[in-house]
């Protein structure tokens, strides 16, 4: 049962994502002058992709003390998906970027610690919605004024909606904090032409967040914190 939630989940939150971003433009528009260009329009944007990351363990034993060669931590992390829906908006010369992600991670963190008497796993599942904001750069436009390469830089807020805990062995209590913020870069490259008014392009974009997961052994500066890369299919209105 457990499977087809996590099979189903990421299909709601997309037509989630996709009928509220729809629904925002649609109201938008009727409030917008006929005679506004369509490169002062927000436009939006459908992604889908892989995932790489999660939380940050701390394979250097950094700020553990008493700790000695024979003890280890390590993590394995594992790709699962993102989907999302972005509009981007010019404002006063600007070009900005934001709308909401939806974000799978599944990861194990290992402790091998005899010098604590502490020996297990812990395997770690969470979900999340993100909410960015980027002031994005273009490069090399088109004759229709679209751009080939976009540059993003700015911040994401990130809240955990979904997680599943389980430890195997002799592993410390730990605390999950729900929510998480930090900067974020992007870059989405556009090289194929438009098909139907629309361009198909690929996208990366990179995260560092603040301290989402900490045990006894994560509590120095950037331990437990929420890292990713996130890449995949980007599909863009021709304007």
């Amino acid at each position: 049962m457990k499977s087809k939630k996590y099979f189903f989940l990421p299909l709601i939150m997309f037509a989630v994502i996709m009928s509220v971003l729809e629904g925002c433009m649609s109201s938008k528009s009727k409030l917008v002058n006929e005679t506004v260009t369509p490169e002062e329009q927000p436009t939006v944007s459908y992604l889908a992709g892989i995932t790489a990351g999660g939380v940050v363990e701390n394979n250097t034993m950094e700020g553990i003390s008493g700790v000695s060669g024979v003890d280890a931590i390590s993590g394995a992390t594992r790709t699962r998906f993102n989907v999302g829906a972005h509009k981007e908006i010019r404002f006063k010369g600007l070009t900005f970027e934001t709308g909401l992600d939806y974000l799978a991670f599944d990861q194990t963190i290992t402790y091998d610690m005899p010098s604590f008497s502490v020996t297990g796993r812990r395997d770690i599942r969470f979900q999340q919605l993100c909410l960015p904001l980027t002031c994005n750069f273009h490069f090399f436009k088109r004759n229709s004024g679209s751009a080939r390469l976009i540059l993003k830089a700015g911040f994401s807020l990130g809240y955990t909606i979904s997680k599943s805990v389980s430890n195997d062995g002799t592993v410390p209590e730990y605390t999950f904090n729900n929510l998480d913020y930090g900067p974020t870069l992007g870059i989405s490259f556009y090289p194929f032409s438009a098909v139907k008014n629309y361009r198909i392009g690929l996208y990366m974009d990179l995260f560092r967040g603040s301290r989402i997961y900490e045990d006894r052994f994560h509590t120095a500066e950037g331990m437990g914190g929420q890292s990713f890369m996130k890449f995949g299919i980007v599909l863009r209105p021709n304007f």
